[in-house]
């Protein structure tokens, strides 16, 4: 499951509508909303994603 990167639902990737490239990822979203935020500010939601995604990570 990929996390949707504006507020951070879960949304599965393989049958997921809304969904944006940006730098070269993918970024998934629950819906229109989350979407169109993303796309005014994506560099914002893109370092949030990426900070959730280092306080998850295991070493």
């Amino acid at each position: 499951m990929a996390l949707d990167p504006v507020c951070g639902a879960p949304v599965n990737p393989h049958n997921a509508f809304w969904m944006i490239w940006y730098k070269g990822t993918p970024y998934y979203f629950c819906g229109e909303d989350c979407h169109m935020a993303f796309d005014r500010h994506p560099e914002k939601y893109r370092l949030k994603a990426l900070e959730r995604r280092e306080k998850e990570r295991i070493f």
